[in-house]
């Protein structure tokens, strides 16, 4: 289910982190991070193992990529991401 549709809280785009052609977006609080999965698994055993849990069939996407909620302050995850 494309979370786009079904978002009370406006969803705002990372301005330094979220690369057009990234394969997975990250969400904390309301920021979005579009990245690079395979990058996150090789950087953090924690995502890898994440990524590596079967997924349902039905699952939240946002623009066609796997979204992934993180109960993460914006701030500290954008620097993780910009740190890798």
């Amino acid at each position: 289910m494309d979370v786009e549709s079904i978002q009370a809280t406006p969803l705002v785009r990372s301005p330094d982190v979220w690369f057009e052609d990234g394969t997975v977006v990250l969400q904390a609080q309301a920021t979005l991070f579009r990245v690079y999965r395979g990058v996150l698994a090789a950087q953090s055993s924690i995502l890898r193992d994440t990524f590596a849990i079967p997924q349902p069939a039905t699952r939240d996407t946002y623009e066609a990529c796997p979204l992934v909620v993180l109960h993460d302050s914006a701030s500290d995850l954008r620097h993780f991401l910009t740190a890798i």
